[in-house]
């Protein structure tokens, strides 16, 4: 690997220019991939022969990602030699990403796999850049300085998200995460274009990004950066939006300096950002300090509105992601503790290609149509390997707990034994790491004309229930009798390679399973009543919610449908009651897909004035409410306003649901959407006057002052519209209320006491030059038809009183029960000789010390836990597994080793456990080696 030569000893201590040949690569944008990809190859075809022929030219830097490497070489297969050799030799540089990424819309995990394969692909083609180059992200995220340490890289460099706070941070500066964690920035204030094209002569510079710049001259250039930088050391970045790179700059450069020289001005030299890092170095550090999230447009567009840009596509991603990352990652890791086999390799192409969907044109939704047609096809993709694996590695912790079982009981009565007994093993998993309860449901094969585990090909006759479970009973792990429901499951199982079966009609039973131990099975027993042991005990009551009308009621919460369509949440722990709850808005949409275009005059139309029906609803835990609301269909022909003269109905449905165990209640909002160019929100009065919010970012919760900056003289003025991941809540010191959605990114708070989540903006264009607050151009005026989200949509939201601040950790709790259910299989396969299959189970404690990864470590040496400190305040976390443990260490957000950790053994449990110390906002990376098996491939 091609190391940069070290910097003179002693650094010119005069102004420095650091010349950096580049192109900035969107695989996807106003212009689907393979259109993309086509120019591409176009691109690294002179690429590699004008680097091979020009010496002078040390080093092409590559956007800071790795994946246009494999999109070339899947194309051109033959090069991949000539190119390894140019990226080994430090004349290409790829990485540390794996794409340009947004990270407002995304998981702070999906931020580390995104670094974890772009450095693993740069790697393989000979040579990782560690620089944290993100020039056209939307924004960043607070614990980007956090992610960037944990691979090793400690600069950072954009253009975007900067606000007034340049006026005394200057274009270097260090960046502080919460947990102290720090970068040097360097703000690209002229942008990553600001020497796109040179000549040799310093008066007649050619720029790319005219709109984005005020000169035309090197020295006016260079007089801006000098302005601006502590260090002297300026950076002119030779590139921009899918440039070729530029021949003869060697020569150009040697000519500008000549000029230079004469007139005693900057020097210049050709190199990449690590020669650029270097020369910085020996210059005295930066002194201005910044901490906390840029999401400011003082010079260049953040475009705020684009959360709620394309909504259904954001619900895909989430729901995606939690199948992978939240469910099947983990169960893998967890099935891999009892007989080895990982399917690391099948999850690793998942996230490969899920995080080619988060490059950010795409992710945020303003992109042609075609590109996120092909994303909706990669999510499918992603969720039917995530689906596969969650199968497989769900029945091998099933038929482990289930070995387990039968390996611990004791001879039954009449001679027969534990592992001769008959009646169906269940096994309920929990993929959290905290112990949870809730209603599971499990399809169970009722074939009577089989015995359990009979092989026979052949197709299976009848259609429906076949088993008569009245005759049943569900025994949980302490004797007592579980009640449930049975119904025939949808559909059919084809091929079943478990019981040789061409086909399998099953039947859905639904209990209520109580105390799931954390990231562990907790197995029950479905027995013929005849054959089962005495009970325990009566059968335990299970948590009820009593319908009653229009109202919902369990043991913490009650709420009622209002006659306006409305909710009222009282809880009953506190007494307090809130209402006006969920009622919808809808104004007109003069905007792109870059955000919200406001019309002059526009009143929002409400729900509250259509006429509800309110019925009983699926389940006894459920109401269902349905009303129309009439709109406008369209804006006017010179979109100055609504046209009130053509109107469509929308169907609202409200589906709301009080689980019975649960302190939230949860709806889902669906609306069949006939019209164009409009808006829906919700608009969610919390009760709780506060003077800012708190959202969910990337690994923690960011506070946000209710007040946004005026903008004045900004180009990207901010709209009030703020990011969230999953949850986002207005509190003070003794009480709050929380709103959690699915894919839901972008809410508002106004008022001082109202939050109002976007459920989804109908817009045509891609870009439309006469936006209401953006009279600039930001991309081509593209029609965008299906951005209009037409039809049949529904929304995913729950509402959760809480006791106020400092409740961080609860509330990522109830999000992750709201995002992952708890599941189920049932053991049919006919019983094997008992085995002392090992105990599984993770749990991490506090509730602040929250889980972000459970996976099979990259070179399959153990597992690795990401965890991270939600709170502001220091906490131990407490990570205990029931499989024994040989070792802990830990380690960087690469999986590489930073130091062993003490291992506590628990003589009378097995139980091993891990502590470790988090600061406020601390990301933790660790490995843990169990002693029952080593990850092996499948």
């Amino acid at each position: 690997m091609h190391v940069p030569d070290a910097p003179p000893a002693h650094p010119e201590p005069g102004p420095l220019a650091v010349v950096v040949p580049h192109t900035h690569w969107d695989r996807e944008w106003y212009s689907p991939f393979e259109t993309m990809r086509f120019a591409l190859v176009q691109f690294f075809d002179e690429l590699i022969d004008v680097l091979e022929r020009e010496p002078g030219l040390p080093a092409f830097l590559l956007d800071g990602q790795a994946v246009i490497l494999e999109d070339y070489t899947e194309i051109r297969p033959d090069q991949r030699a000539r190119l390894s050799a140019l990226v080994g030799a430090g004349r290409l540089r790829p990485g540390p990403f794996y794409v340009q990424p947004d990270e407002f819309h995304v998981s702070g995990e999906a931020l580390v796999r995104n670094l974890l394969i772009g450095c693993r692909v740069s790697r393989e083609y000979g040579h990782v850049m560690r620089e944290g180059y993100l020039p056209d992200t939307f924004g960043h995220v607070h614990q980007l300085p956090q992610i960037l340490r944990g691979f090793g890289i400690d600069t950072f460099y954009a253009m975007r998200g900067f606000g007034d706070e340049t006026e005394t941070l200057g274009s270097e500066f260090l960046w502080r995460a919460p947990d102290g964690s720090r970068v040097r920035a360097h703000w690209l204030a002229e942008s990553y274009s600001n020497a796109a094209v040179l000549t040799g002569d310093p008066e007649t510079l050619s720029l790319h990004h005219g709109i984005l710049v005020g000169y035309d001259r090197l020295p006016e250039l260079l007089e801006r950066l000098g302005g601006r930088s502590s260090t002297g050391v300026l950076l002119l970045l030779n590139g921009g939006d899918h440039l070729r790179v530029q021949q003869g700059v060697p020569e150009m450069v040697a000519s500008l300096n000549e000029e230079q020289s004469r007139n005693g001005g900057t020097a210049l030299r050709l190199g990449g950002l690590e020669e650029f890092r270097q020369l910085t170095d020996g210059r005295p550090a930066p002194e201005a300090e910044f901490t906390g999230e840029l999401r400011h447009g003082r010079k260049h567009d953040v475009f705020d509105g684009i959360g709620s840009t394309r909504t259904p596509l954001k619900r895909l991603n989430e729901a995606t992601e939690s199948k992978l990352s939240g469910i099947a990652e983990r169960l893998d890791a967890l099935a891999t503790l009892t007989d080895g086999r990982s399917s690391l390799d099948s999850l690793r192409y998942a996230w490969r290609e899920l995080v080619k969907n988060y490059a950010h044109d795409s992710i945020c939704g303003c992109s042609v149509d075609e590109v996120h047609e092909e994303m909706n096809v990669r999510f499918a993709r992603i969720s039917q390997v995530a689906e596969a694996v969650t199968r497989d590695a769900l029945a091998r912790v099933a038929h482990a707990a289930a070995d387990r079982d039968r390996a611990g009981r004791a001879t039954a009565a009449a001679g027969r034994t534990a592992g001769e007994e008959r009646g169906i093993p269940v096994a309920v998993v929990n993929p959290s790491a905290f112990p949870r309860s809730g209603r599971v449901s499990v399809d169970v094969v009722p074939d009577p004309e089989a015995p359990l585990g009979e092989r026979r090909f052949g197709w299976t006759q009848g259609v429906g229930s076949g088993g008569d479970w009245k005759t049943h009973v569900l025994v949980g792990p302490d004797g007592q009798r579980v009640p449930f429901t049975a119904a025939p499951a949808p559909g059919v199982t084809v091929e079943d390679t478990l019981d040789r079966r061409k086909e399998l009609h099953r039947d859905r039973l639904t209990f209520h399973a109580a105390d799931v131990p954390a990231l562990a099975p907790k197995l029950y027993r479905l027995l013929p009543a005849g054959e089962a042991p005495p009970a325990a005990a009566p059968p335990a009551p299970a948590p009820r919610t009593v319908r009653d009308g229009r109202s919902l009621t369990n043991d913490a919460l009650s709420v009622t449908i209002e006659d306006d369509g409305t909710l009222t949440l009282a809880d009953r722990t506190t007494g307090s009651r809130r209402s006006g709850l969920l009622e919808i808005l809808d104004d007109g949409d003069a905007g792109d897909e870059y955000g919200f275009g406001p019309l002059p005059g526009d009143r929002p139309l409400t729900s509250r004035h259509a006429r509800w029906e309110i019925s009983d609803g699926p389940g006894e835990d459920a109401l269902t409410a349905r009303a129309v609301l009439t709109v406008p269909s369209r804006l006017l022909p010179d979109r100055s306003g609504r046209d009130h003269e053509s109107t469509v109905a929308l169907p609202l449905t409200l589906t709301v649901r009080l689980p019975a165990e649960a302190d939230r209640v949860e709806a889902e909002v669906s609306v069949d959407n006939a019209a164009e160019d409009h808006r829906l929100r919700l608009r969610v009065p919390t009760g709780v006057h506060a003077a800012h919010s708190v959202a969910e970012s990337a690994f923690g919760v960011i506070r946000r002052d209710a007040a946004t900056p005026a903008g004045e003289g900004w180009r990207d003025r901010p709209t009030g519209a703020f990011a969230m991941r999953r949850f986002a809540a207005l509190e003070d010191d003794t009480t709050g209320l929380a709103v959690f959605t699915e894919g839901l990114h972008e809410y508002t708070h106004s008022e001082g006491h109202v939050l109002e989540v976007t459920l989804l903006r109908s817009v045509g264009w891609m870009a439309r030059t006469d936006h209401p607050l953006r009279p600039h151009k930001v991309g081509p005026e593209l029609p965008t038809p299906a951005a209009q989200c037409p039809g049949p949509r529904t929304f995913r939201i729950a509402l959760r009183p809480y006791g106020g601040s400092g409740r961080s950790g609860d509330l990522y709790r109830t999000a992750e029960e709201f995002a992952l259910p708890l599941l189920a299989h049932a053991v049919h396969s006919r019983p094997v000789p008992a085995s002392e299959a090992p105990p599984l189970g993770l749990a991490v404690t506090p509730a602040e010390a929250v889980v972000s990864a459970v996976k099979t470590a990259e070179d399959r040496d153990g597992l690795v836990v990401r965890v991270f400190n939600s709170s502001d305040s220091p906490v131990t976390a407490a990570l205990t597994c029931r499989t024994p443990l040989s070792g802990a260490e830990a380690s960087d957000m690469e999986e590489q080793r930073l130091h062993g950790l003490d291992v506590r053994q628990d003589g009378r449990s097995g139980h091993s456990t891990v502590q470790l110390p988090l600061e406020g906002g601390r990301i933790a990376t660790l490995r843990l080696r169990p002693e029952a098996t080593t990850p092996r491939r499948r």
